[in-house]
Order: C-alpha cells, then sequence, then structure tokens
C-alpha cells in the first residue's frame, strides 16, 4: 500500500512509549494510538503532533467530565459554559487526527494511488 511505501523512508520510528510529562490520559492515549497504527508513516518527527494531540485529547475528557458533573449538580450555566471549551478541543482533536492519519478519509487519501494523467502528443494536442 502507498502508505507503507511512505514508511520506508529511513526516518527513526515513532516512540512506542508516552513521553513522562503527558499526563495519564494523555499517556494512555498515546499508547493506544501507538498500538492502534498498525503500517501508517508515522515517525519520531510526528511525536510532538502526536502529543498535541494526545493532550487535547485528555482536555476533552477533562471537559466532558466536568460537563458531567455541573449536569448532576444541577448546574445549567456552568454546564453550558464548558460547551465553547468542548468545542475547541473537538476541533483540535479532528484537525491533528486528520494530519496524523487517525481518521478514515485521512487514511483512504494516504492509501489512493495516484492518477496518472494521460500525457498527449502535440499531434493530438493540435491535429
Amino acid at each position: 500500500m502507498q502508505a507503507e511505501i511512505l514508511a520506508a523512508d529511513g526516518l527513526p520510528e515513532l516512540q512506542k512509549t508516552p513521553p513522562a510529562h503527558l499526563e495519564p490520559i494523555a499517556k494512555a492515549e498515546y499508547r493506544r494510538i501507538v498500538g492502534s497504527i498498525g503500517k501508517l508513516p508515522l515517525r519520531n518527527l510526528d511525536r510532538t503532533e502526536l502529543e498535541a494531540y494526545c493532550t487535547w485529547y485528555a482536555s476533552y475528557r477533562h471537559i466532558v467530565d466536568a460537563m458531567n458533573k455541573a449536569q448532576a449538580d444541577g448546574s445549567t450555566e456552568e454546564y453550558l459554559g464548558y460547551l465553547s471549551q468542548l468545542r475547541k478541543a473537538t476541533d483540535a482533536i479532528k484537525g491533528l487526527a486528520s494530519d496524523l492519519g487517525l481518521n478514515v478519509n485521512s487514511r483512504m487519501a494516504m492509501n489512493m494511488p495516484k492518477v496518472e494523467k494521460e500525457k498527449k502528443s502535440l499531434t493530438d494536442m493540435f491535429g
């Protein structure tokens, strides 16, 4: 597949263990991603972007937990206050996931064979 070809680039492989500075939820997400990427061409150069994805994912989880607590406490105003934070985290996750090939559309784009345009001769073009 195209992704496999891209991975044969001689660049260092992605670090398998999560960096120590990530918080626990982000570390768990890092492990999940690294264990699931299969033959995607992620390399150590992509680690910063993967760390950002995992950090935003952890933020998303914290926001959802806070929203659930606010809802359980009957604090509608507090609950609604988290919506903009949730949207910001969701947008960041979607963008980074796409960049890293973590969603269906980006994986399909990585694996799509390039269609070569048919070259026309001068005779075909001008008769």
